[in-house]
C-alpha cells in the first residue's frame, strides 16, 4: 500500500488553507513547534516521531474519538529540527485533521480498519520518514525516564518500524515532549481554570442536592449531571467513595449501590475534563454534623497547604513542597504521604510530581494539584477516616496563583435523625 497524499498543488481536500474548527491558534501551535525544534536542536534530535493522542494534540490540535479502540492508529505526527511536519492518518480521519490541524501536509492511509493496513502501517512510516530525509537521522519516540512516554501501538509493529529504517538511530524523546508540556500558556491556564471552575460547580451540586436515603451511585449522578451540563467534554467518574462500606477502596468508580449512613463520610476526588485539560479537586463532606476532632485534624490539613502555598516560588526543588507539607504532618502525628501533589494539563498525572525525590526546578507556568491528605484508619473500624483537601495552583514569577475550589472546611450535608 502507499499512502494518499493531499490535492496538488493547494495540500487540502475539504477545509481550505486554514483549519475550520483548530483547537488552538496559530500562533500558540507556532509557538509550541518553535520551542520543540529549539529543544531538539539542544538535545541533537533530527525528528520527533509522535503516536500517542495528548502528544498528537499537543503538537498538531488534532482530536478524535477513535483513540479509544486500540487497533487504529488515528494519527501519526512526524515533526522535523528543519522543515514541514507531515501527519499520517487513516484517509477517513482527512476531513478532521484538516479542520482542526495547521499542519497541511497530511498523508491518508487506505482502510486502516483492515488488519493487514494496520500491520503495513509502520512500512508506510518508515517509507515516509526516508522521503522526508531522515533514513539515517536521530529519531525521538516517546520513551525515556520522565514520566508517561509510550507508544500505543502492538510490539511486533514497533519492531517493523526499527528493521525499516536500520541506519536510524532510535533516541528517548521525553525531554523535548516534556520540556514543552510542562510549561503551560496562557491557553491552557485558562482552560485548567475553566475545568477547576465547572468541578467546583458539581461539587456544589452535591452539597445542594444530596437527601437522605441516596446511595453513592445518586451522589455519582448529581455530579456526573451538573459536569456535563456546565461544559465538561469528557467526565470520568474517578474517585467517589460514599459510606462505611466503601471505606478502604480506592478508584472504583460510582457504580455500587453502596448505602449512606448517619456519621458516613462522602469522599469525592472526581477527575473531569475541559476542552482536553483536567481539573482533579478533593473534598470531604460529613452525612450530619461534623464532630470536633475532625475538625482540628483539618486544621492540620490547612496548615499543611498553607505553608506549602508560602514556599512555592520558581527557583525551587518540587520536593521541597513536599518537605514542608511532611514536616506539619509529622509534627502533628501523622505519617506524611508518598507524594503532596502532581502536575496536571491533558492528562490527569503529569510530571513533575510534589514527591521526596523529585529535583525538578520549579518554574513559571506549571500547574499542580496541591493535595495534602491524611488517614486515621478507617471510622468503622473506629478510626478518624480520611483527610483530603486539593486544589489548583499555578506557578508564577514570583510565588503561585491558588485557584480555589469549593470552601475547604469539611462541609455538612442533610440527614434525619431518630
Amino acid at each position: 500500500m502507499t499512502l494518499i497524499k493531499a490535492p496538488e498543488p493547494q495540500g487540502y481536500a475539504l477545509f481550505g488553507p486554514e483549519p475550520k474548527f483548530p483547537d488552538f491558534p496559530y500562533a500558540e501551535w507556532n509557538a509550541r513547534i518553535n520551542k520543540v525544534r529549539k529543544l531538539m536542536k539542544e538535545n541533537k534530535i533530527d525528528l520527533l516521531m509522535l503516536t500517542s493522542e495528548k502528544n498528537c494534540r499537543y503538537f498538531t490540535g488534532f482530536t478524535t474519538g477513535h483513540w479509544i479502540a486500540p487497533s487504529i492508529q488515528p494519527l501519526v505526527a512526524l515533526i522535523p529540527s528543519v522543515g514541514e511536519p507531515v501527519l499520517i492518518a487513516g484517509e477517513l480521519f482527512r476531513g478532521t485533521v484538516e479542520s482542526q490541524s495547521w499542519i497541511r501536509d497530511i498523508r491518508g492511509q487506505a482502510d486502516p480498519h483492515e488488519i493487514k493496513s494496520h500491520r503495513e502501517l509502520p512500512k508506510e512510516i518508515a517509507a515516509t520518514i526516508k522521503e522526508m530525509g531522515f533514513g539515517k537521522a536521530n529519531i525521538a519516540l516517546e520513551k525515556g525516564w520522565l514520566g508517561h512516554m509510550w507508544i500505543p501501538r502492538p510490539l511486533n509493529d514497533i519492531e517493523t518500524l526499527m528493521r525499516e529504517l536500520p541506519e536510524a538511530k532510535f533516541v528517548d524523546g521525553d525531554k523535548v515532549i516534556w520540556g514543552c508540556r510542562m510549561i503551560k500558556s496562557s491557553l491552557e491556564i485558562d482552560r485548567l481554570k475553566k475545568a477547576a471552575t465547572i468541578l467546583t460547580q458539581g461539587q456544589a451540586a452535591i452539597v445542594e442536592e444530596y437527601r437522605p436515603g441516596m446511595t453513592e451511585t445518586d451522589v455519582g449522578k448529581i455530579m456526573m449531571h451538573s459536569l456535563v451540563e456546565n461544559g465538561m467534554d469528557w467526565v470520568q467518574s474517578s474517585n467517589i467513595a460514599c459510606g462505611a462500606d466503601k471505606e478502604g477502596m480506592l478508584d472504583t468508580l460510582a457504580t455500587f449501590d453502596a448505602q449512606i449512613h448517619k456519621g458516613d463520610y462522602l469522599w469525592i476526588d472526581v477527575v473531569a475534563c475541559h476542552k482536553g485539560y483536567w481539573a482533579d479537586m478533593a473534598r470531604i463532606f460529613n452525612v450530619g454534623p461534623v464532630p470536633e476532632d475532625f475538625k482540628k485534624i483539618y486544621e492540620v490539613l490547612w496548615k499543611a497547604f498553607d505553608s506549602a502555598v508560602e514556599v512555592v516560588r520558581p527557583g525551587i526543588k518540587a520536593k521541597e513542597v513536599w518537605e514542608t507539607v511532611a514536616r506539619i504532618e509529622k509534627e502533628a502525628g501523622f505519617p506524611p504521604l508518598e507524594v503532596v501533589g502532581h502536575s496536571i494539563g491533558l492528562d490527569i498525572h503529569e510530571p513533575p510530581y510534589l514527591s521526596p525525590s523529585s529535583e525538578t526546578i520549579l518554574e513559571p507556568g506549571m500547574t499542580f494539584e496541591l493535595e495534602p491528605a491524611l488517614l486515621k484508619g478507617l471510622r468503622r473500624l473506629g478510626g478518624g477516616g480520611v483527610f483530603h483537601y486539593e486544589d489548583l495552583i499555578i506557578i508564577t514569577e514570583r510565588g503561585c496563583e491558588v485557584v480555589r475550589g469549593l470552601r475547604r472546611d469539611i462541609i455538612e450535608v442533610t440527614h434525619p435523625y431518630t
